[in-house]
């Protein structure tokens, strides 16, 4: 067997895994710019908001509104302060949820945002996170933006 033979039969379970990811898409706002050598969805601003989407297992089996009762209470529990919660159907007509939670970071107020779907068997996450005011100046077009997002199939 050459070499070449060996690395591909290594590397092969690697390239199905990585075609296994979740294949979200969302029409960015304007201020953001995607990592494109991630493998990851992942954007940011030039001045450092960042949103990153990922997944859990909808694990215990649960709906959107159980799902956003649990993040509020868990974050609260962390001392993450309730700034706004705003529901939503997609484009495609998936209902998704936004909790905003602000909490302190050294001399500056922080703001987390948790976007929540549910899709069967997952719970998708699209988590925005950033200084106060550098949040605020796109937090209209970010949530125009997330009636865009699709968290494939």
């Amino acid at each position: 067997m050459t070499r070449a033979t060996k690395a591909f039969i290594a590397l092969a379970p690697l390239a199905i895994l990585a075609g296994c990811a979740p294949a979200y898409r969302m029409e960015p706002p304007a201020a953001f710019k995607r990592f494109e050598r991630s493998g990851d969805f992942k954007l940011i601003t030039a001045d450092g908001v960042m949103l990153k989407a990922r997944e859990v297992d909808n694990y215990p089996r649960a709906d959107l509104p159980f799902w956003v009762d649990a993040m509020k209470r868990h974050l609260a529990e962390r001392g993450y302060a309730l700034k706004s919660e705003a529901c939503f159907k997609t484009e495609k007509k998936l209902d998704g949820c936004t909790v905003d939670f602000l909490l302190p970071f050294g001399a500056e107020d922080w703001v987390l945002s948790e976007t929540i779907f549910v899709k069967a068997e997952r719970v998708v996450l699209v988590e925005v996170a950033g200084p106060f005011e550098r949040y605020a100046k796109v937090e209209k077009d970010l949530a125009k933006a997330l009636k865009t997002f699709d968290p494939g199939e």
